[in-house]
């Protein structure tokens, strides 16, 4: 049932953002203006997406194999799309599909591979930073207009306060831990949280073990351009938006991948309401705005489904194929 409500209550927030991001305009309109974007676009706006994942699949196996595993390029690609195509269905749970298909897989252990994953999620956080400075060099004014609309302003005091309520939880576990260690450690449910915290951490430090960090750096910066570019290329689909550059490319990747982190299902609203504010900050009207944030979602859910469908398909054969050879 709890899982059941928290699910409901993603479908609740995506709704929601779709009222709003769609409200006031005529919905007819824009679906009618489908029928003048050119879709050849779009298709290569799909394929950049399929790469970034393909890409990002080989850039994990460099991760997994610091910490002595061996994984097929194969598995690593397959698990990752798997990932995807749970974030649609289940918000922000793609990352213990990818884990726990890659263990089933390849019998690495779970802890280890989450850790490796959280430090590809700080990697890609230190990327959004470059961009969100070199959006804010070039787009001051609409980047800061787009915070102050959507997130509101935030007062010193509130966040003052956050930050020392987290640190007090913080110390009082810690406090807490050394305190009793000798007991807990009798426990068997603190073992297994302590060597979850182990594997964590050899995730996280599995950066220091690569052996080829060129590759590695290589396929971050082609994950993050095929972002950039599936973005991009969708402005030559939409007669409104043909003439905006790169750098309203950089601007608007940055301005839904905002909207991505809301827990909304597959990002569905929250990406439509953030690119229509994105979009009509810099000039485009709603409608065209709407139809290119339509356009270039739709797309994207629609190459994971097809390419997570596929990856689940590969796996599953690979497993019952191990399971009868033994």
């Amino acid at each position: 049932m709890l899982n059941t409500l928290k699910y409901l209550i993603f479908i609740i927030i995506s709704s929601v953002l779709m009222y709003f991001a769609f409200k006031d305009q005529n919905i007819s309109e824009i679906i009618s203006m489908m029928s003048y974007v050119d879709y050849k676009f779009i298709l290569i706006s799909m394929l950049c997406g399929a790469f970034a994942i393909v890409s990002r699949g080989l850039r994990w196996r460099f991760l997994i194999e610091s910490l002595g595993y061996k994984a097929s390029n194969k598995n690593c690609i397959h698990t990752v799309s798997v990932g995807y195509l749970t974030n649609i269905l289940i918000p922000r749970a793609g990352e213990i599909s990818r884990c726990t298909s890659l263990q089933q897989a390849e019998k690495i252990p779970f802890d280890k591979l989450f850790g490796t994953i959280i430090l590809e999620r700080l990697i890609d956080l230190a990327i959004l930073i470059i961009l969100v400075f070199i959006a804010f060099i070039y787009k001051f004014a609409e980047i800061s207009s787009f915070f102050e609309n959507v997130l509101g302003t935030i007062s010193s005091t509130n966040l003052n306060n956050t930050l020392l309520i987290i640190l007090c939880v913080f110390g009082a576990i810690f406090l807490f831990t050394q305190l009793f260690k000798k007991r807990l450690s009798k426990f068997s449910l603190f073992q297994k949280i302590k060597n979850t915290v182990q594997g964590l951490k050899d995730g996280l430090t599995s950066f220091n073990n690569l052996k080829e960090k060129t590759p590695f750096i290589i396929h971050t910066i082609f994950i993050w351009l095929m972002y950039i570019i599936m973005t991009f290329i969708c402005f030559f689909a939409i007669k409104e938006t043909k003439h905006l550059n790169i750098l309203d490319g950089i601007y608007i990747t940055i301005i839904g991948g905002l909207g991505m982190v809301v827990p909304s299902q597959g990002g569905i609203g929250s990406y439509h309401l953030a690119v229509k504010l994105g979009l009509s900050g810099i000039g485009i009207a709603v409608q065209p705005a709407l139809l290119f944030a339509f356009a270039v979602h739709t797309a994207q859910t629609l190459m994971t489904i097809i390419f997570g469908l596929f990856s689940s398909f590969i796996l599953l054969s690979t497993k019952k194929n191990v399971e009868t050879t033994k």
